[in-house]
């Protein structure tokens, strides 16, 4: 580093700091007398006897100049320049950096709305703007597709909404995926963990998307995905036996399916090929009533996709 770049890093200093900068060249210019003062030899003369003495007693110094601005530039590099760039720093970075835009209630209110109108080009809109002011897919996909999703079963189950309502406000939520999938695979880590898993609904399953938000995320993080959305006990049973799959995901809608589920789970575990498989289980139940879990024999509970995702590799991981 040289002097000249010296230069020109302090000059980005706002004006508020040019007292503080020429407090700093003062110390700069302490520092290099101190230095310079320091290349001499112990038995220099003093200023006071210089005039008479120099002409038997010249100065001689232990250091070349070149010697000494290298080692001027090394204490301005080590302990002036760090200070003013600090300073520089504390006058130019605002103190509040802007805040990240939130997905709020508000936005899963107005987002189930929109899907429960006819025109379902408002709510891919919606969706699309949000994607465009900053928010990763993810986001979007955990934080707003989903709690609507959940909300739409709540509303469901209360009679607020009809069946038919809900099935097709669920069919566009899954549409904006669709279209939006490309984008989200888009740095898909395509075969990267060599670990595989079959995703399929419990047969009678009515509502699938949670299913198809989990696929979305096992695909790009380079899962090999296997599923079949009208596959029965048989194919799934069939399946688990005769294919390698490190693990083997079950949705089930609703609580009155849990008994096929325990029952499921346990004719998976005595025929796959996969001595280990882990079986991790998903139910917009669990919300609501977690200690339903316990009872039906499952390796993993995933919460939402991302949790899913994580829990599974982590089973996986630890089995190698």
């Amino acid at each position: 580093m040289n002097l000249s770049r010296l230069v020109s890093i302090a000059g980005f200093k706002k004006r508020s700091a040019r007292d503080d900068f020429k407090l700093d060249q003062q110390q700069t210019n302490n520092a290099s007398d101190d230095m310079w003062e320091d290349c001499l030899v112990s038995n220099a003369p003093t200023n006071a006897t210089f005039e008479q003495d120099k002409k038997t007693h010249p100065i001689e110094k232990a250091c070349t100049e070149g010697e000494y601005l290298e080692s001027l530039v090394k204490t301005i590099e080590r302990n002036i320049l760090p200070h003013i760039i600090e300073q520089h720093l504390d006058a130019s970075i605002p103190t509040q950096l802007p805040v990240k835009q939130i997905i709020n209630q508000k936005a899963v209110d107005d987002l189930t709305k929109l899907v429960l109108q006819e025109d379902a080009r408002i709510s891919v809109n919606y969706v699309k703007d949000i994607h465009a002011s900053g928010i990763a897919l993810e986001d979007i996909y955990l934080l707003l597709l989903t709690p609507v999703a959940r909300k739409l079963g709540a509303m469901w189950d209360e009679d607020q909404s009809s069946f038919t309502e809900v099935t097709i406000a669920l069919w566009r939520i899954k549409q904006l995926m669709y279209d939006l999938s490309p984008v989200f695979q888009q740095y898909a880590e395509q075969g990267k963990t060599g670990s595989s898993i079959m995703l399929v609904p419990l047969p009678g399953s009515q509502h699938n998307l949670g299913l198809f938000m989990v696929s979305e995320f096992f695909a790009k993080a380079g899962w090999r995905i296997w599923g079949e959305l009208a596959a029965t006990e048989e194919d799934i049973v069939s399946m688990a036996a005769n294919e390698w799959f490190d693990i083997v995901g079950l949705s089930a809608s609703v609580r009155e399916q849990f008994p096929q589920l325990k029952e499921l789970i346990k004719s998976i575990k005595a025929r796959s090929k996969n001595p280990n498989v882990g079986i991790i289980i998903g139910s917009p139940v669990f919300n609501q009533s977690p200690e339903l879990i316990d009872d039906l024999g499952a390796d993993m509970v995933g919460m939402d996709a991302a949790d899913a995702l994580e829990k599974a590799s982590f089973y996986v991981e630890r089995l190698r």
